[in-house]
């Protein structure tokens, strides 16, 4: 079966990224430490390879130093930049412009790093007399000053699209996810609980035909969604809608939410019509994904769209797929009837 067609043609489903690029990069560490000491000792004496393999680790440590204070130097530039926004994101507060600027994820495996290298340093130096060279001060002010700030001048240190896009799946700071809580909050956790309540108190026409007492989502892939589904598929029928539910919400007096009862028509290979009633609708919230793309203001391409629509199931999944069906939904194949997805 072609990749693509999976899951009534949305493809593959993303999952989320793992550790195989901090796994590639132990893995250059070690061959190329190897290598190093390897070409170091390899056509030396034995006092040379002592003096080089001293001069490798010492080397090591200077760099490790010269980078981390690079980075703080950087860092600094930035702060110019928020101490301008201090009254007005920071409420005035230097201790929030100073956590926001030089806050680092892994603070603690930082500075464990940069003692063990400062301490090498030091040992060093109070160790070995050759290494008290102008050169290596130069080495180590230009990796300080100069590379760092120019790197980040010329937007060598833009984060690459993987990056922001990973940054975004651990922090729960896609567009997906933002809707998918969005509509969680905002309607599924309100209407959810009362579903077979609302569905007992409506019409006799189509009451006792609802056997699966579950809302079905429909996702299209291209965020496009029609006001009525039948003019997506004409197997699907309106039937009529449940009662509805008021609550006061938001200012509003008797909000109401309800929901429209479809019935579904599925023809059989001997003519007969095998008939189906579900609660059907569209999460109304892609709506927004599909207009975003068609606004230039917003930012959002209809490539980056089309990926969020991706985002959208597993995020509702982790999110709110704990007490009802999502059907994925797909014009030449029909609804995946009983698709049963598990909660977080």
């Amino acid at each position: 079966m072609d990749p693509q067609q999976q899951n009534n043609g949305f493809g593959p489903l993303s999952k989320p990224r793992g550790k195989a690029a901090l796994l590639a990069a132990l893995i250059v560490v070690l061959i190329s430490g190897a290598v190093h000491v390897k070409v170091t000792v390899a056509y030396a004496s034995e006092e040379e390879s002592k003096d080089k393999i001293h001069f490798l680790v010492f080397g090591t440590a200077l760099l490790v130093l010269s980078v981390a204070c690079g980075e703080l130097v950087r860092r600094l530039c930035l702060m110019i930049e928020e101490l301008r926004h201090k009254h007005t994101r920071y409420q005035g507060s230097w201790k929030k412009v100073f956590k926001s600027t030089f806050t680092f994820r892994y603070d603690r495996c930082i500075l464990v790093v940069a003692v063990v290298s400062l301490l090498i340093v030091f040992h060093a130096l109070y160790e070995h007399n050759k290494f008290y060279r102008s050169d290596y001060a130069i080495l180590c002010s230009l990796n300080c000053f100069l590379v760092p700030q120019l790197l980040f001048l010329i937007g060598f240190r833009e984060l690459s699209i993987v990056e922001v896009s990973q940054i975004n799946e651990k922090e729960n700071k896609n567009v997906a996810d933002g809707l998918a809580w969005g509509y969680y909050l905002n309607y599924l956790k309100l209407v959810l609980p009362r579903l077979e309540e609302q569905i007992g108190k409506s019409s006799l026409d189509f009451r006792y035909k609802i056997r699966n007492k579950k809302l079905f989502i429909l996702i299209p892939k291209t965020c496009f969604m029609p006001d009525k589904i039948e003019e997506a598929d004409p197997r699907v029928k309106r039937v009529g809608n449940l009662v509805d539910y008021q609550v006061d919400r938001g200012g509003i007096f008797k909000r109401s939410y309800k929901h429209t009862v479809h019935r579904i028509e599925m023809p059989r290979p001997d003519g007969k019509i095998d008939e189906y009633h579900v609660i059907l609708e569209y999460p109304t919230t892609l709506m927004s994904l599909y207009e975003m793309s068609r606004q230039p203001e917003c930012g959002l391409s209809r490539q980056e769209r089309d990926g969020q629509v991706f985002f959208i199931t597993p995020s509702s999944v982790h999110v709110f797929l704990i007490s009802f069906c999502l059907a994925i939904w797909d014009k030449s194949t029909g609804m995946k009837k009983g698709q049963q997805f598990p909660g977080p």
